[in-house]
């Protein structure tokens, strides 16, 4: 007497976990979470700019910022100080988040990997900012 065993086949289908985790990279709430990302860390650091706007020119160590401090230079560091400083952190990030928002309604899979990488860079700045160690 023979006993069929049932042959258990198990699929693992890579092109169907392959078109998953495509769709879900190029969903909009993946290119909204990058940008959301984007404008917090930019929005936390400027708002550490402008709390530690006494000790900046000694904590800065973007030489395009120190350039753009000097260019408001006076005798002591002061919020009208960094004027330019703070709106071209403003400005280069609202340029960055616009012109990810011009290409995701282009072609969204660029858009998703150039958000990606720049929220990526910007957890990193966070990750420094938030060390405390220089």
């Amino acid at each position: 007497m023979s006993v069929a065993t049932p042959s258990i086949q198990f699929r693992t289908s890579s092109r169907s976990f392959l078109q998953h985790v495509t769709k879900l990279y190029l969903s909009p709430v993946t290119l909204l979470s990058f940008k959301l990302i984007i404008g917090f860390v930019s929005a936390y650091d400027i708002f550490l700019t402008i709390k530690y706007i006494d000790s900046l020119p000694m904590l800065e160590l973007n030489p395009i910022g120190r350039w753009l401090m000097r260019l408001d230079s006076g005798p002591t560091c002061s919020l009208d100080q960094v004027a330019c400083f703070v709106s071209a952190k403003f400005a280069g990030n609202f340029l960055c988040l616009s012109i990810i928002e011009m290409l995701g309604s282009w072609k969204r899979a660029a858009a998703v990997s150039a958000a990606f990488v720049v929220a990526a860079l910007q957890l990193l700045l966070l990750g420094f900012l938030t060390s405390g160690t220089y």
